[in-house]
């Protein structure tokens, strides 16, 4: 027992009738008769659905005290290490930050994850035990049924339960026999599995059960006791799963090995329904475990037509149905009764009398595949994206490719048309040539190598930097950026065609660099061939992808050794080691410049992006301490730098994780799919969750339109389209993305 936890407890003795409690929240499951709303990888604890708060917070906020009964020690968490950010995340929204957060490396069930919480408690200690997503609206009597239940437990060492009186007769939930009067509650004569309709009736008419809400009240001790007698390999291995486990601060990650031998038992089956002295208090306090859609529509708000509408939705002659539309408009006409969930690009239709079906929908989900096979984005990329872009986004008239294309797949009116964007282009076409697309990769590639190195390249040598809509030179600028994406498309040519003047193209490329770009003093390069202020560190991580691009067409050492130095800047000027962040702009030196509020802010998707190059260099090459600091720009992206609402990643924060921007580009998006991909081979837990995540986001809010095979390049932090058109530009992004998912 720490100090605060004595203090609370010496406090509570204090006062007639008050008894200390510490609150352990279970955090696992995945809410699977709220799909699609409810997945594994944002389950329906961590939505709003009775405010504007999560279901885990309002559990959390529970637990500030309302009445003088009790007195509540600081909260434990417990859940899933694969959702271990998300957790930790939502968590931190809560005005009572958890004393301890307890991580489960794999699901083994509520017999071994309250093992888990409880095994370092002190004997005398008393808990409660609840999960982290019923709706309470009433903390008031929700504290003074926890009250009774202590009280009975001090005076009895009864193992207590909280039951609700039913209100109908419920097959979706367990029950609790009443037995004689115990204290302020009763004994319980046996606890019963989820009855059929006619049993639930019978029970509803008796008078003599209560639903089980999973509500477990009990003295440490005394449930240590009972693990011991009636479960010690649960016991046994929740003790070495903490005993063996990884401390970080107030996080715990349990032991894989240890906790991963529990047997797999709810508490109920394994303790409760086993041990002697249990006992239960009638709630206080209306409760509803927000369990399904037909639930959600009762205690929604209406329209006149008995409609529970949520997002984007129209309803012609249409009553009594629930309508949530996210990402998407939902019309509705000449129905009732109906469910109809639109979210993550995937939609549910069913009576609300049929409701309990969902669950159903989930495994038949999951046994197809939790989310759309890799053939499926092979058939976007090859049969919409790559036809689309190849017919409208190529100008035949002027040479090279169109700045952006209006959401009619006209040519967009901007001033200048960037030589990086052509680059861009070639590394799309010719990794579909390499990916087997029988589209005219080789038409697309001549067009463009041939007005590449006909009309980019200085009379002195180097890149410039745009062109004038017509094809003529507009800025002869030669910019380090601009040099590494022509090396990179270069590569990728090369490694498609094996075409000869690919190779030659970009030796007199780095010999330019090298000469006139590179900083030999400081290292790296400098922005321009005018050596301008500030530096950046976004040049240098295209220089390293561009590097690896030709050591992966080549095989040639060199390329590598220039890579590495890359990293090896990341590593030593890059990275802000106090804040666990990527730093963007610097001084000459590499002294990192922050003199307005723009240069401090940071990016969550250079942050994916530098970790997914990192993540592959290593795989080329280890370098001792870099994998770390990789995983932190992945951890405080996807940590800090999501919209709740829609899930994407926003274009920029500032490093304390404030200021969060209320737009989100595309490309962002695409460097966290592609990172989560990296790092879910390397056997981070949280990276699938987040795969799976940004693949629904994309798919819901960017690449559904406007057109087949297009795509809306920004939203806001609601899922509104701001972008005024197809930047192309962002096909690099996407088809680099989609391509690694595809070869995954």
């Amino acid at each position: 027992m720490n100090r605060e936890t004595a203090d609370i407890s010496e406090r509570a003795n204090k006062k007639a009738g008050t008894v200390a409690v510490t609150p352990v929240i279970l955090c696992g499951g995945a809410g699977s008769r709220l799909w699609p709303m409810s997945r594994e990888d944002k389950p329906k604890q961590f939505h709003a659905l009775v405010n504007d708060r999560s279901l885990l917070v309002n559990t959390i906020e529970r637990m500030v005290p309302a009445v003088d009964e009790i007195a509540f020690r600081p909260v434990r968490v417990i859940g899933s290490a694969a959702l271990g950010d998300a957790l930790e995340k939502e968590v931190a929204r809560a005005p009572v930050r958890p004393d301890v957060l307890v991580l489960e490396p794999c699901i083994r069930d509520t017999a071994a994850a309250v093992a888990a919480a409880i095994v370092e408690s002190d004997p005398d200690e008393f808990l409660i035990v609840l999960p982290s997503d019923a709706r309470i609206d009433d903390v008031a009597g929700f504290q003074k049924t926890v009250a009774a239940a202590a009280r009975q437990a001090r005076a009895t060492d009864a193992i207590m339960t909280i039951g609700i009186t039913p209100s109908r007769a419920e097959t979706q939930y367990g029950y609790i026999e009443k037995g004689e009067p115990l204290g302020e509650g009763f004994s319980v004569t046996r606890f019963r599995e989820k009855p059929d309709h006619a049993t639930a009736e019978r029970y509803l008419a008796s008078g003599d059960f209560l639903w089980n809400a999973g509500i477990f009240l009990f003295r440490a001790g005394r449930l240590a006791d009972e693990y011991a007698r009636l479960q010690p390999e649960i016991w046994d291995c929740a003790r070495k799963a903490v005993e063996e486990g990884v401390r970080d601060g107030a996080k715990l990650l349990l032991d894989p090995e240890a906790f991963a031998a529990s047997p797999k038992l709810s508490i109920d089956y394994a303790i409760m329904e086993q041990a002697g002295n249990i006992g239960v208090v009638p709630a206080m306090f209306d409760w509803d475990d927000l369990g399904s859609w037909a639930q959600l529509y009762e205690g929604a708000s209406k329209d006149d037509a008995g409609n529970a509408l949520s997002g984007d939705v129209i309803t012609v002659q249409a009553s009594n149905n629930l309508v949530r539309a996210r990402g998407a408009s939902v019309a509705i006409a000449g129905v009732e009764d109906l469910v109809v969930v639109a979210e993550d690009n995937k939609i549910l239709v069913t009576r609300r009398d049929c409701t309990h079906l969902v669950k159903n929908v989930t495994q038949a989900f999951k046994e197809r595949g939790d989310d759309t096979h890799p053939s499926t984005v092979r058939s976007w990329l090859f049969e919409t994206a790559l036809p689309y872009w190849a017919e409208h986004g190529i100008d035949r008239v002027h040479g090279g490719v169109h700045e952006a294309l209006t959401f009619d797949g006209e040519p967009a009116p901007h001033e200048a048309k960037r030589l990086r964007v052509l680059a861009r282009q070639i590394y799309c076409f010719s990794r579909a040539k390499l990916m087997g697309w029988p589209g005219d990769a080789d038409g697309v590639l001549e067009h463009c190598f041939h007005t590449l190195t006909t009309t980019g390249w200085h009379g002195d040598g180097g890149w410039i930097h745009l062109f004038n809509p017509d094809g003529s030179v507009r800025d002869e600028t030669r910019d380090t950026y601009d040099h590494c994406f022509v090396m990179f498309g270069l590569a990728w040519l090369y490694r498609a065609t094996g075409k000869p003047e690919a190779r030659e193209w970009a030796d007199w490329t780095l010999d330019y660099m090298d000469r006139h770009l590179a900083d030999h003093a400081h290292g790296g390069y400098y922005e321009t061939d005018g050596r301008k202020l500030p530096r950046r560190a976004n040049p240098h991580m295209h220089f390293l992808e561009a590097m690896m691009a030709w050591y992966e067409a080549t095989g040639e050492e060199k390329f590598l050794d220039r890579a590495q130095a890359m990293v090896r800047l990341f590593d030593r000027h890059f990275f802000d080691s106090a804040t666990g962040t990527l730093s963007e702009f610097f001084d000459a030196d590499w002294t990192i410049s922050r003199k307005t509020p723009a240069e401090a802010r940071i990016e969550p998707g250079h942050h994916y992006e530098w970790a997914w190059l990192i993540s592959r260099f290593l795989d080329y090459r280890p370098l001792p301490g870099v994998d770390a600091k990789a995983r932190q720009l992945f951890a405080t992206a996807a940590t800090f730098g999501h919209h709740p609402a829609t899930g994407a990643a926003a274009d920029g924060l500032q490093p304390d994780g404030s200021a969060v921007e209320p737009h989100a580009r595309l490309w962002p998006q695409t460097e966290a799919l592609k990172a989560a991909l990296a790092f879910e081979k390397r056997g981070l837990g949280s990276a699938a969750a987040l795969r799976r995540r940004m693949f629904d986001v994309l798919f819901a809010y960017y690449l559904n339109g406007p057109v087949p095979g297009g795509w809306y390049d920004a939203i806001d932090e609601e899922g509104h389209v701001t972008a005024p058109d197809m930047p192309s530009s962002s096909f690099y992004h996407v088809f680099c993305a989609l391509a690694e998912y595809a070869e995954s």
